[in-house]
């Protein structure tokens, strides 16, 4: 069955440009680095190397950690609401589960920042 990727996201999604050091730890997966593909207030997608047991389950909620370089991150609660496997990559889409933490409102300030930095930065 294909899934279905279509913009389900209430707010404006953005795609991770690779000037962003961005990247996320699954703890409960161990610490490796995952790549970010987007972003947006209400959610993230991700890609997860995969390896055998290592993946998340369509409805799974865990903890994630966001971090914006190699020391700076912001510990965040998702919700899968999507998952596909291309072979050993799992593409995950998930929503937050706490959006009136500060952490949370700290994220949405980042989200916000990216946005104006796409819209009007130069490179």
């Amino acid at each position: 069955m294909t899934p279905d990727w279509s913009e389900k996201r209430k707010s404006r999604r953005h795609e991770i440009l690779d000037q962003f050091s961005f990247y996320v730890c699954v703890p409960k997966l161990g610490w490796a680095r995952h790549k970010v593909s987007d972003i947006s207030d209400s959610g993230i997608r991700i890609e997860i190397e995969t390896l055998g047991e290592f993946r998340l389950a369509l409805g799974e909620t865990t903890d994630l950690l966001f971090y914006m370089n190699q020391s700076l991150h912001l510990s965040l609660q998702i919700e899968v609401v999507r998952q596909t496997d291309h072979g050993s990559v799992q593409q995950v889409g998930a929503t937050f589960r706490n959006p009136e933490s500060d952490e949370q409102k700290t994220f949405t300030t980042l989200v916000k920042l990216v946005d104006q930095l796409s819209e009007f930065g130069k490179n």
